[in-house]
């Protein structure tokens, strides 16, 4: 059984919206479905109109103004916020085409860091350099596209403030105030595992969005939790470790989770010697990534090829430190 409930909050306040039609749901049956449509203005508690400028429905945010969940595995998680957010509109920079960005922690309201990436992204400055397009008027959620077209690239990864956890990119949504009133948004509980609760989902857009020259536009990034690992699937990693024969050694198909870790070490080896940046991947939480889908066969089978790989790692690690110690420093 599952409880889901929405609301209307003010952005950036995230205080509530009281004149929003609120539902309180309790879901008891696989594959119910629950709709609603989030009026394009309401007033705030001093009487101010707010356009509403986005859902953000428990795993994900959109323009679309009616969203439609469908929970196929009520049992698997106990409650379910979503929320709609309502602002006032904003010009920005006097007379200026500009990109105004915000960035959202799905589940939880808008937080501060701004999403943009600047050196992954492409901005155009202005003749000589100056004044440059980012950040627009000193400030970093701003682009500025009256000299070229902008392509922002969204950050991997976001904090609200230290002691927070490290948030991974979900999507980016272009806003209009009022909203998207054509057709909707669709949501649902598919693979959320029990006692994992309710999940964001990363990476359900690019993290490159492209404005055009003398553009104008709000953009807001989404940004969610990370997946929180599966006890049970590390337990069972633990008991098929002790369990493996180390003298058995199973050929395996190309290419193999495992394969990442060879690979990986080889590229950052590579990286040291041509004097360039070691890349920030670890190959070993992609592995365990990849091991929260594998069937126990494949659990075994992945952990022989890792056992061999870090036997022959320490193989090599001894025969580094053997070299070190009879090298000479070069004249």
């Amino acid at each position: 059984m599952g409880h889901f409930t929405t609301k209307g909050k003010l952005f950036p306040e995230a205080t509530d919206l009281s004149s929003f039609g609120s539902l309180d749901v309790t879901v008891t049956a696989a594959g119910t479905t629950v709709e609603q449509t989030a009026p394009p203005s309401l007033p705030d508690a001093d009487g101010v109109s707010r356009s509403f400028l986005y859902w953000d429905t428990g795993r994900r945010i959109t323009g679309k103004r009616k969203v439609r969940w469908t929970f196929n595995h009520p049992t698997n998680w106990s409650e379910w916020p979503a929320a709609a957010y309502y602002g006032t509109p904003t010009d920005g920079p006097p007379g200026t085409p500009h990109v105004t960005t915000a960035t959202h922690w799905v589940g939880t309201g808008p937080i501060n860091p701004t999403p943009i990436d600047g050196p992954g992204s492409t901005f155009v400055n202005a003749p000589g350099g100056t004044p440059v397009a980012w950040p627009g008027g000193g400030n970093d959620h701003v682009v500025l596209t009256q000299w070229g077209a902008a392509t922002i690239h969204a950050k991997d990864h976001v904090q609200r403030n230290l002691g927070d956890p490290l948030l991974n990119f979900s999507s980016w949504q272009q806003l209009i105030y009022g909203g998207d009133g054509s057709g909707y948004f669709e949501e649902n509980d598919d693979d959320i595992t029990s006692g994992s609760g309710v999940t964001g989902i990363a990476n359900s857009t690019s993290p490159f969005f492209t404005v055009p020259q003398n553009n104008s536009s709000f953009l807001m990034a989404g940004y969610v939790l990370p997946t929180k690992p599966d006890i049970d699937i590390f337990k069972k990693l633990i008991e098929l470790i002790r369990a493996f024969d180390p003298g058995k050694f199973i050929d395996k198909g190309d290419p193999s989770p495992e394969d990442i870790i060879r690979l990986k070490l080889i590229s950052e080896s590579l990286d040291v010697v041509r004097g360039g940046t070691v890349t920030n991947y670890d190959a070993f939480e992609s592995l365990l990534g990849a091991a929260k889908k594998m069937k126990p066969a494949d659990l075994k089978r992945t952990i022989a090829g890792t056992k061999a790989t870090l036997l022959r790692g320490q193989a090599a690690l001894r025969t580094l430190e053997s070299m070190m110690k009879n090298s000479k420093p070069r004249k």
